[in-house]
């Protein structure tokens, strides 16, 4: 392991010399587990670096060093692509064949990223932004319940799959379609930058999950929700909600005040 996969390791909390002597499996499912406890689904950041450099959409996209340092200096995640982009990153690092897989969301017709690996055991989902706690094996029926959610791939039409999370009260929400092979590297940096294209100024969703709890902040909506198996919980934001959101989802002080700060439009 070299010394760039172990600096990012350590920024996940991670202990390189305790991975080397995992088998590639179990140091995936290791990385896998830290990403998801740390790092939260936000759009600040787009939204900030689109603000900064409005005519340079090249350096919108974060790769996963700065999505790292973001991390650890200000509480930063990222949107599917950045978090689909770095996790097949810290992957590689571990040893495992791992790659960025497009998909469609169902609901709001635009693209969305994953991750693959490709083991000892066949290929396997992993998807931080819909906050999967373990890996899903990708064929048609797979199934897997991670004390929250259950989630499933249902095959659709030739090599089309569909993911759909259940909840504890038997609600079902298909949540995007995908054919699980590797996204060519242009073309999956075309449909990122897309999705800074198609989403110029939206308000700021906050999402992360902790333990057996996923907490979802839009601003739109004004509220926090909490979901846990016992069902969902609302809670209104405040007119200064920056206290509660680094509370709830760990990002800085600093950061949250100075987004809502600066005038949008």
């Amino acid at each position: 392991m070299d010394v760039l996969a172990r600096h990012r390791l350590s920024l996940l909390g991670l202990d390189p010399d305790a991975l080397e002597a995992s088998p590639v499996d179990a140091r995936v499912d290791a990385v896998y587990a830290a990403f998801v406890a740390r790092v939260p689904y936000e759009n600040l950041s787009n939204l900030s670096r689109r603000r900064a450099r409005p005519a340079e959409p090249e350096s919108w996209p974060r790769g996963t060093d700065r999505l790292l340092r973001d991390l650890a200096d200000h509480g930063l995640g990222g949107t599917c692509f950045s978090m689909a982009y770095a996790l097949a990153d810290l992957f590689r690092n571990v040893g495992a064949n791992a790659h960025t897989v497009l998909g469609m969301h169902l609901r709001k017709e635009e693209s969305h990223a994953c991750t693959v690996v490709w083991g000892a055991e066949g290929p396997r989902l992993f998807d931080a932004s819909f906050f999967l706690a373990r890996a899903l094996p990708v064929w048609p029926g797979a199934s897997v319940d991670d004390g929250l959610f259950r989630f499933d791939l249902e095959a659709r039409c030739g090599p089309l799959m569909t993911l759909v999370q259940t909840a504890r009260d038997g609600t079902r929400t298909p949540l995007y379609s995908l054919i699980p092979n590797p996204a060519p590297p242009d073309a999956f940096r075309r449909a990122w930058l897309q999705t800074f294209l198609e989403r110029p100024e939206r308000a700021v969703r906050i999402a992360r999950r902790v333990g057996h709890e996923v907490r979802w902040f839009g601003e739109e909506a004004g509220r926090v929700d909490r979901i846990t198996p016992d069902g969902k919980v609302s809670l209104a934001v405040a007119r200064d909600p920056v206290p509660m959101l680094h509370e709830l989802f760990g990002v800085s002080v600093d950061t949250l005040r100075g987004f809502f700060a600066s005038p949008r439009g």
